[in-house]
């Protein structure tokens, strides 16, 4: 049986005000899930709050895991704003960080692009080391880190004590990869995980979000393509003990419906310990 623990995403409720965060932890924990990630637009909420943050999950009974963060070719962005955010994760015990890679639509990354980003992500990586939080590269379509010769680059060329990696499955079949594969290949080095499903059938832009681009081709999990018992059994093995992390770029019900759904699927489909 497996020692993951199922957490889901809370930026699909907004990043703008308080309110929304509120909603987003009072609908996933009534869908059953005590643990979630946000992202960096959300540490811009609190303006440096961290008690009224933690205050609003111990209410709520939710834990913050990870937030996610997107490089976008502008150092102040990619790497000064991430040293000043630290300190926030840090006093909200948060462990783990996911990297997004700049954005390119169209087109494989080119070498320029690609050793910028390896400069971002080592030097965020000696930033993090002093906090005890882990980035983790997160493949993700329509960026320089989408394709497997592209996670491949990245991977072989950090240190594997300082830089994790954060799959997110249906991001990677958008990559033209096989996630199951993919997930096997880096197994030892999975320290965050995001899961949703896809359809399979291209991919549908639903415009920008949290300064991030999203996407109508997703789905609930066991509403696509992905083998998600075969990763499972892939992280088991290798003895990932860290989160199941759901996410929905967008819900065709609602986002409460959504998380309901995919819980679901995971207590039928993943047996915890």
């Amino acid at each position: 049986m497996g020692k993951a623990k199922f957490a889901y995403t809370v930026w699909q409720w907004g990043t703008q005000n308080r309110e929304e965060f509120v909603e987003a932890l009072k609908d996933i924990t009534e869908a059953g899930y005590r643990y979630f990630e946000s992202v960096k637009a959300a540490i811009n909420v609190f303006k440096g709050d961290a008690e009224g943050f933690k205050s609003l999950c111990s209410e709520y009974g939710a834990e913050p895991v990870g937030f996610y963060f997107h490089l976008n070719g502008d150092w102040d962005n990619d790497v000064e704003d991430v040293k000043r955010k630290l300190p926030f994760m840090a006093e909200c015990g948060v462990k783990r960080m996911n990297v997004q890679a700049t954005g390119v639509k169209g087109r494989p990354a080119n070498r320029e692009e690609l050793d910028y980003d390896l400069k971002a992500i080592n030097t965020i990586a000696g930033l993090t080391k002093e906090y005890d939080i882990v980035p983790c590269l997160h493949p993700h379509y329509n960026t320089t880190v989408m394709y497997e010769g592209e996670i491949d680059f990245i991977m072989e060329n950090t240190d594997p004590r300082l830089v994790s990696f954060g799959p997110d499955t249906a991001h990677l079949v958008a990559g033209g990869c096989d996630p199951v594969a993919i997930i096997r290949k880096y197994a030892d080095r999975v320290k965050f995980i995001h899961l949703k499903d896809i359809t399979g059938a291209g991919m549908e832009s639903a415009g920008m979000q949290a300064g991030v681009e999203v996407y109508s081709s997703f789905r609930e999990l066991g509403e696509g393509i992905v083998d998600f018992p075969a990763v499972f059994s892939i992280l088991d093995d290798s003895g990932y003990d860290g989160f199941l992390t759901v996410e929905l770029d967008r819900s065709r019900f609602t986002n409460k419906e959504s998380a309901v759904m995919s819980m679901k699927y995971l207590k039928e489909n993943y047996r915890q310990d």
